[in-house]
């Protein structure tokens, strides 16, 4: 990760435009983005590189359904952040990823810009505290030292607002 990278995160989206949209606008915005087109592939992602300062879940996914997903990567690290984003949550995801820990959601359609908030929203409410300055994985986590914003964020620029 780049010293001035504003996090890392795990995109689960199936629509391959909408995920290549996503991906390109949190570039822009500095954060390294690992991306996943099922619910198997974001397991299989979060077992070669996680953990990730925050999964963005899309729930109605091919191969292993959303929640089942979230489930499998909970058993790995029960403490991972979660932002549902879903146009379809229903009921009976909301009582699994609630006992799961997962209350953040974010409905579709969403603004590129809302979508930014709330990552930096949930990834502030969820910041690690280092254990060994010296240790990558703690380090990388560790927001006590300044991250400057990149001069041209796409969030900044009016054709969001």
């Amino acid at each position: 990760m780049s010293v001035n990278s504003a996090g890392r995160l795990l995109l689960v989206e199936d629509e391959t435009l909408l995920r290549g949209l996503v991906r390109e606008f949190l570039v822009l915005e500095n954060f390294e983005v690992v991306a996943a087109e099922d619910g198997q592939a974001a397991v299989d992602a979060y077992e070669a590189h996680g953990p990730f300062d925050l999964v963005l879940l899309d729930l109605n996914l091919p191969v292993l359904p959303g929640v089942e997903a979230c489930r499998r990567i909970k058993a790995i690290n029960f403490n991972q952040p979660f932002l549902v984003c879903s146009a379809a949550i229903l009921e009976s995801h909301v009582s699994v990823l609630e006992t799961l820990g997962v209350t953040e959601s974010l409905g579709k359609p969403y603004h590129p810009v809302e979508l930014l908030n709330r990552i930096r929203e949930i990834t502030a409410k969820h910041e690690p505290a280092p254990t060994d300055v010296g240790d990558p994985k703690t380090w990388r986590n560790d927001r006590r030292r300044p991250a400057s914003p990149p001069a041209h964020a796409l969030s900044q620029a009016h054709a969001f607002d």
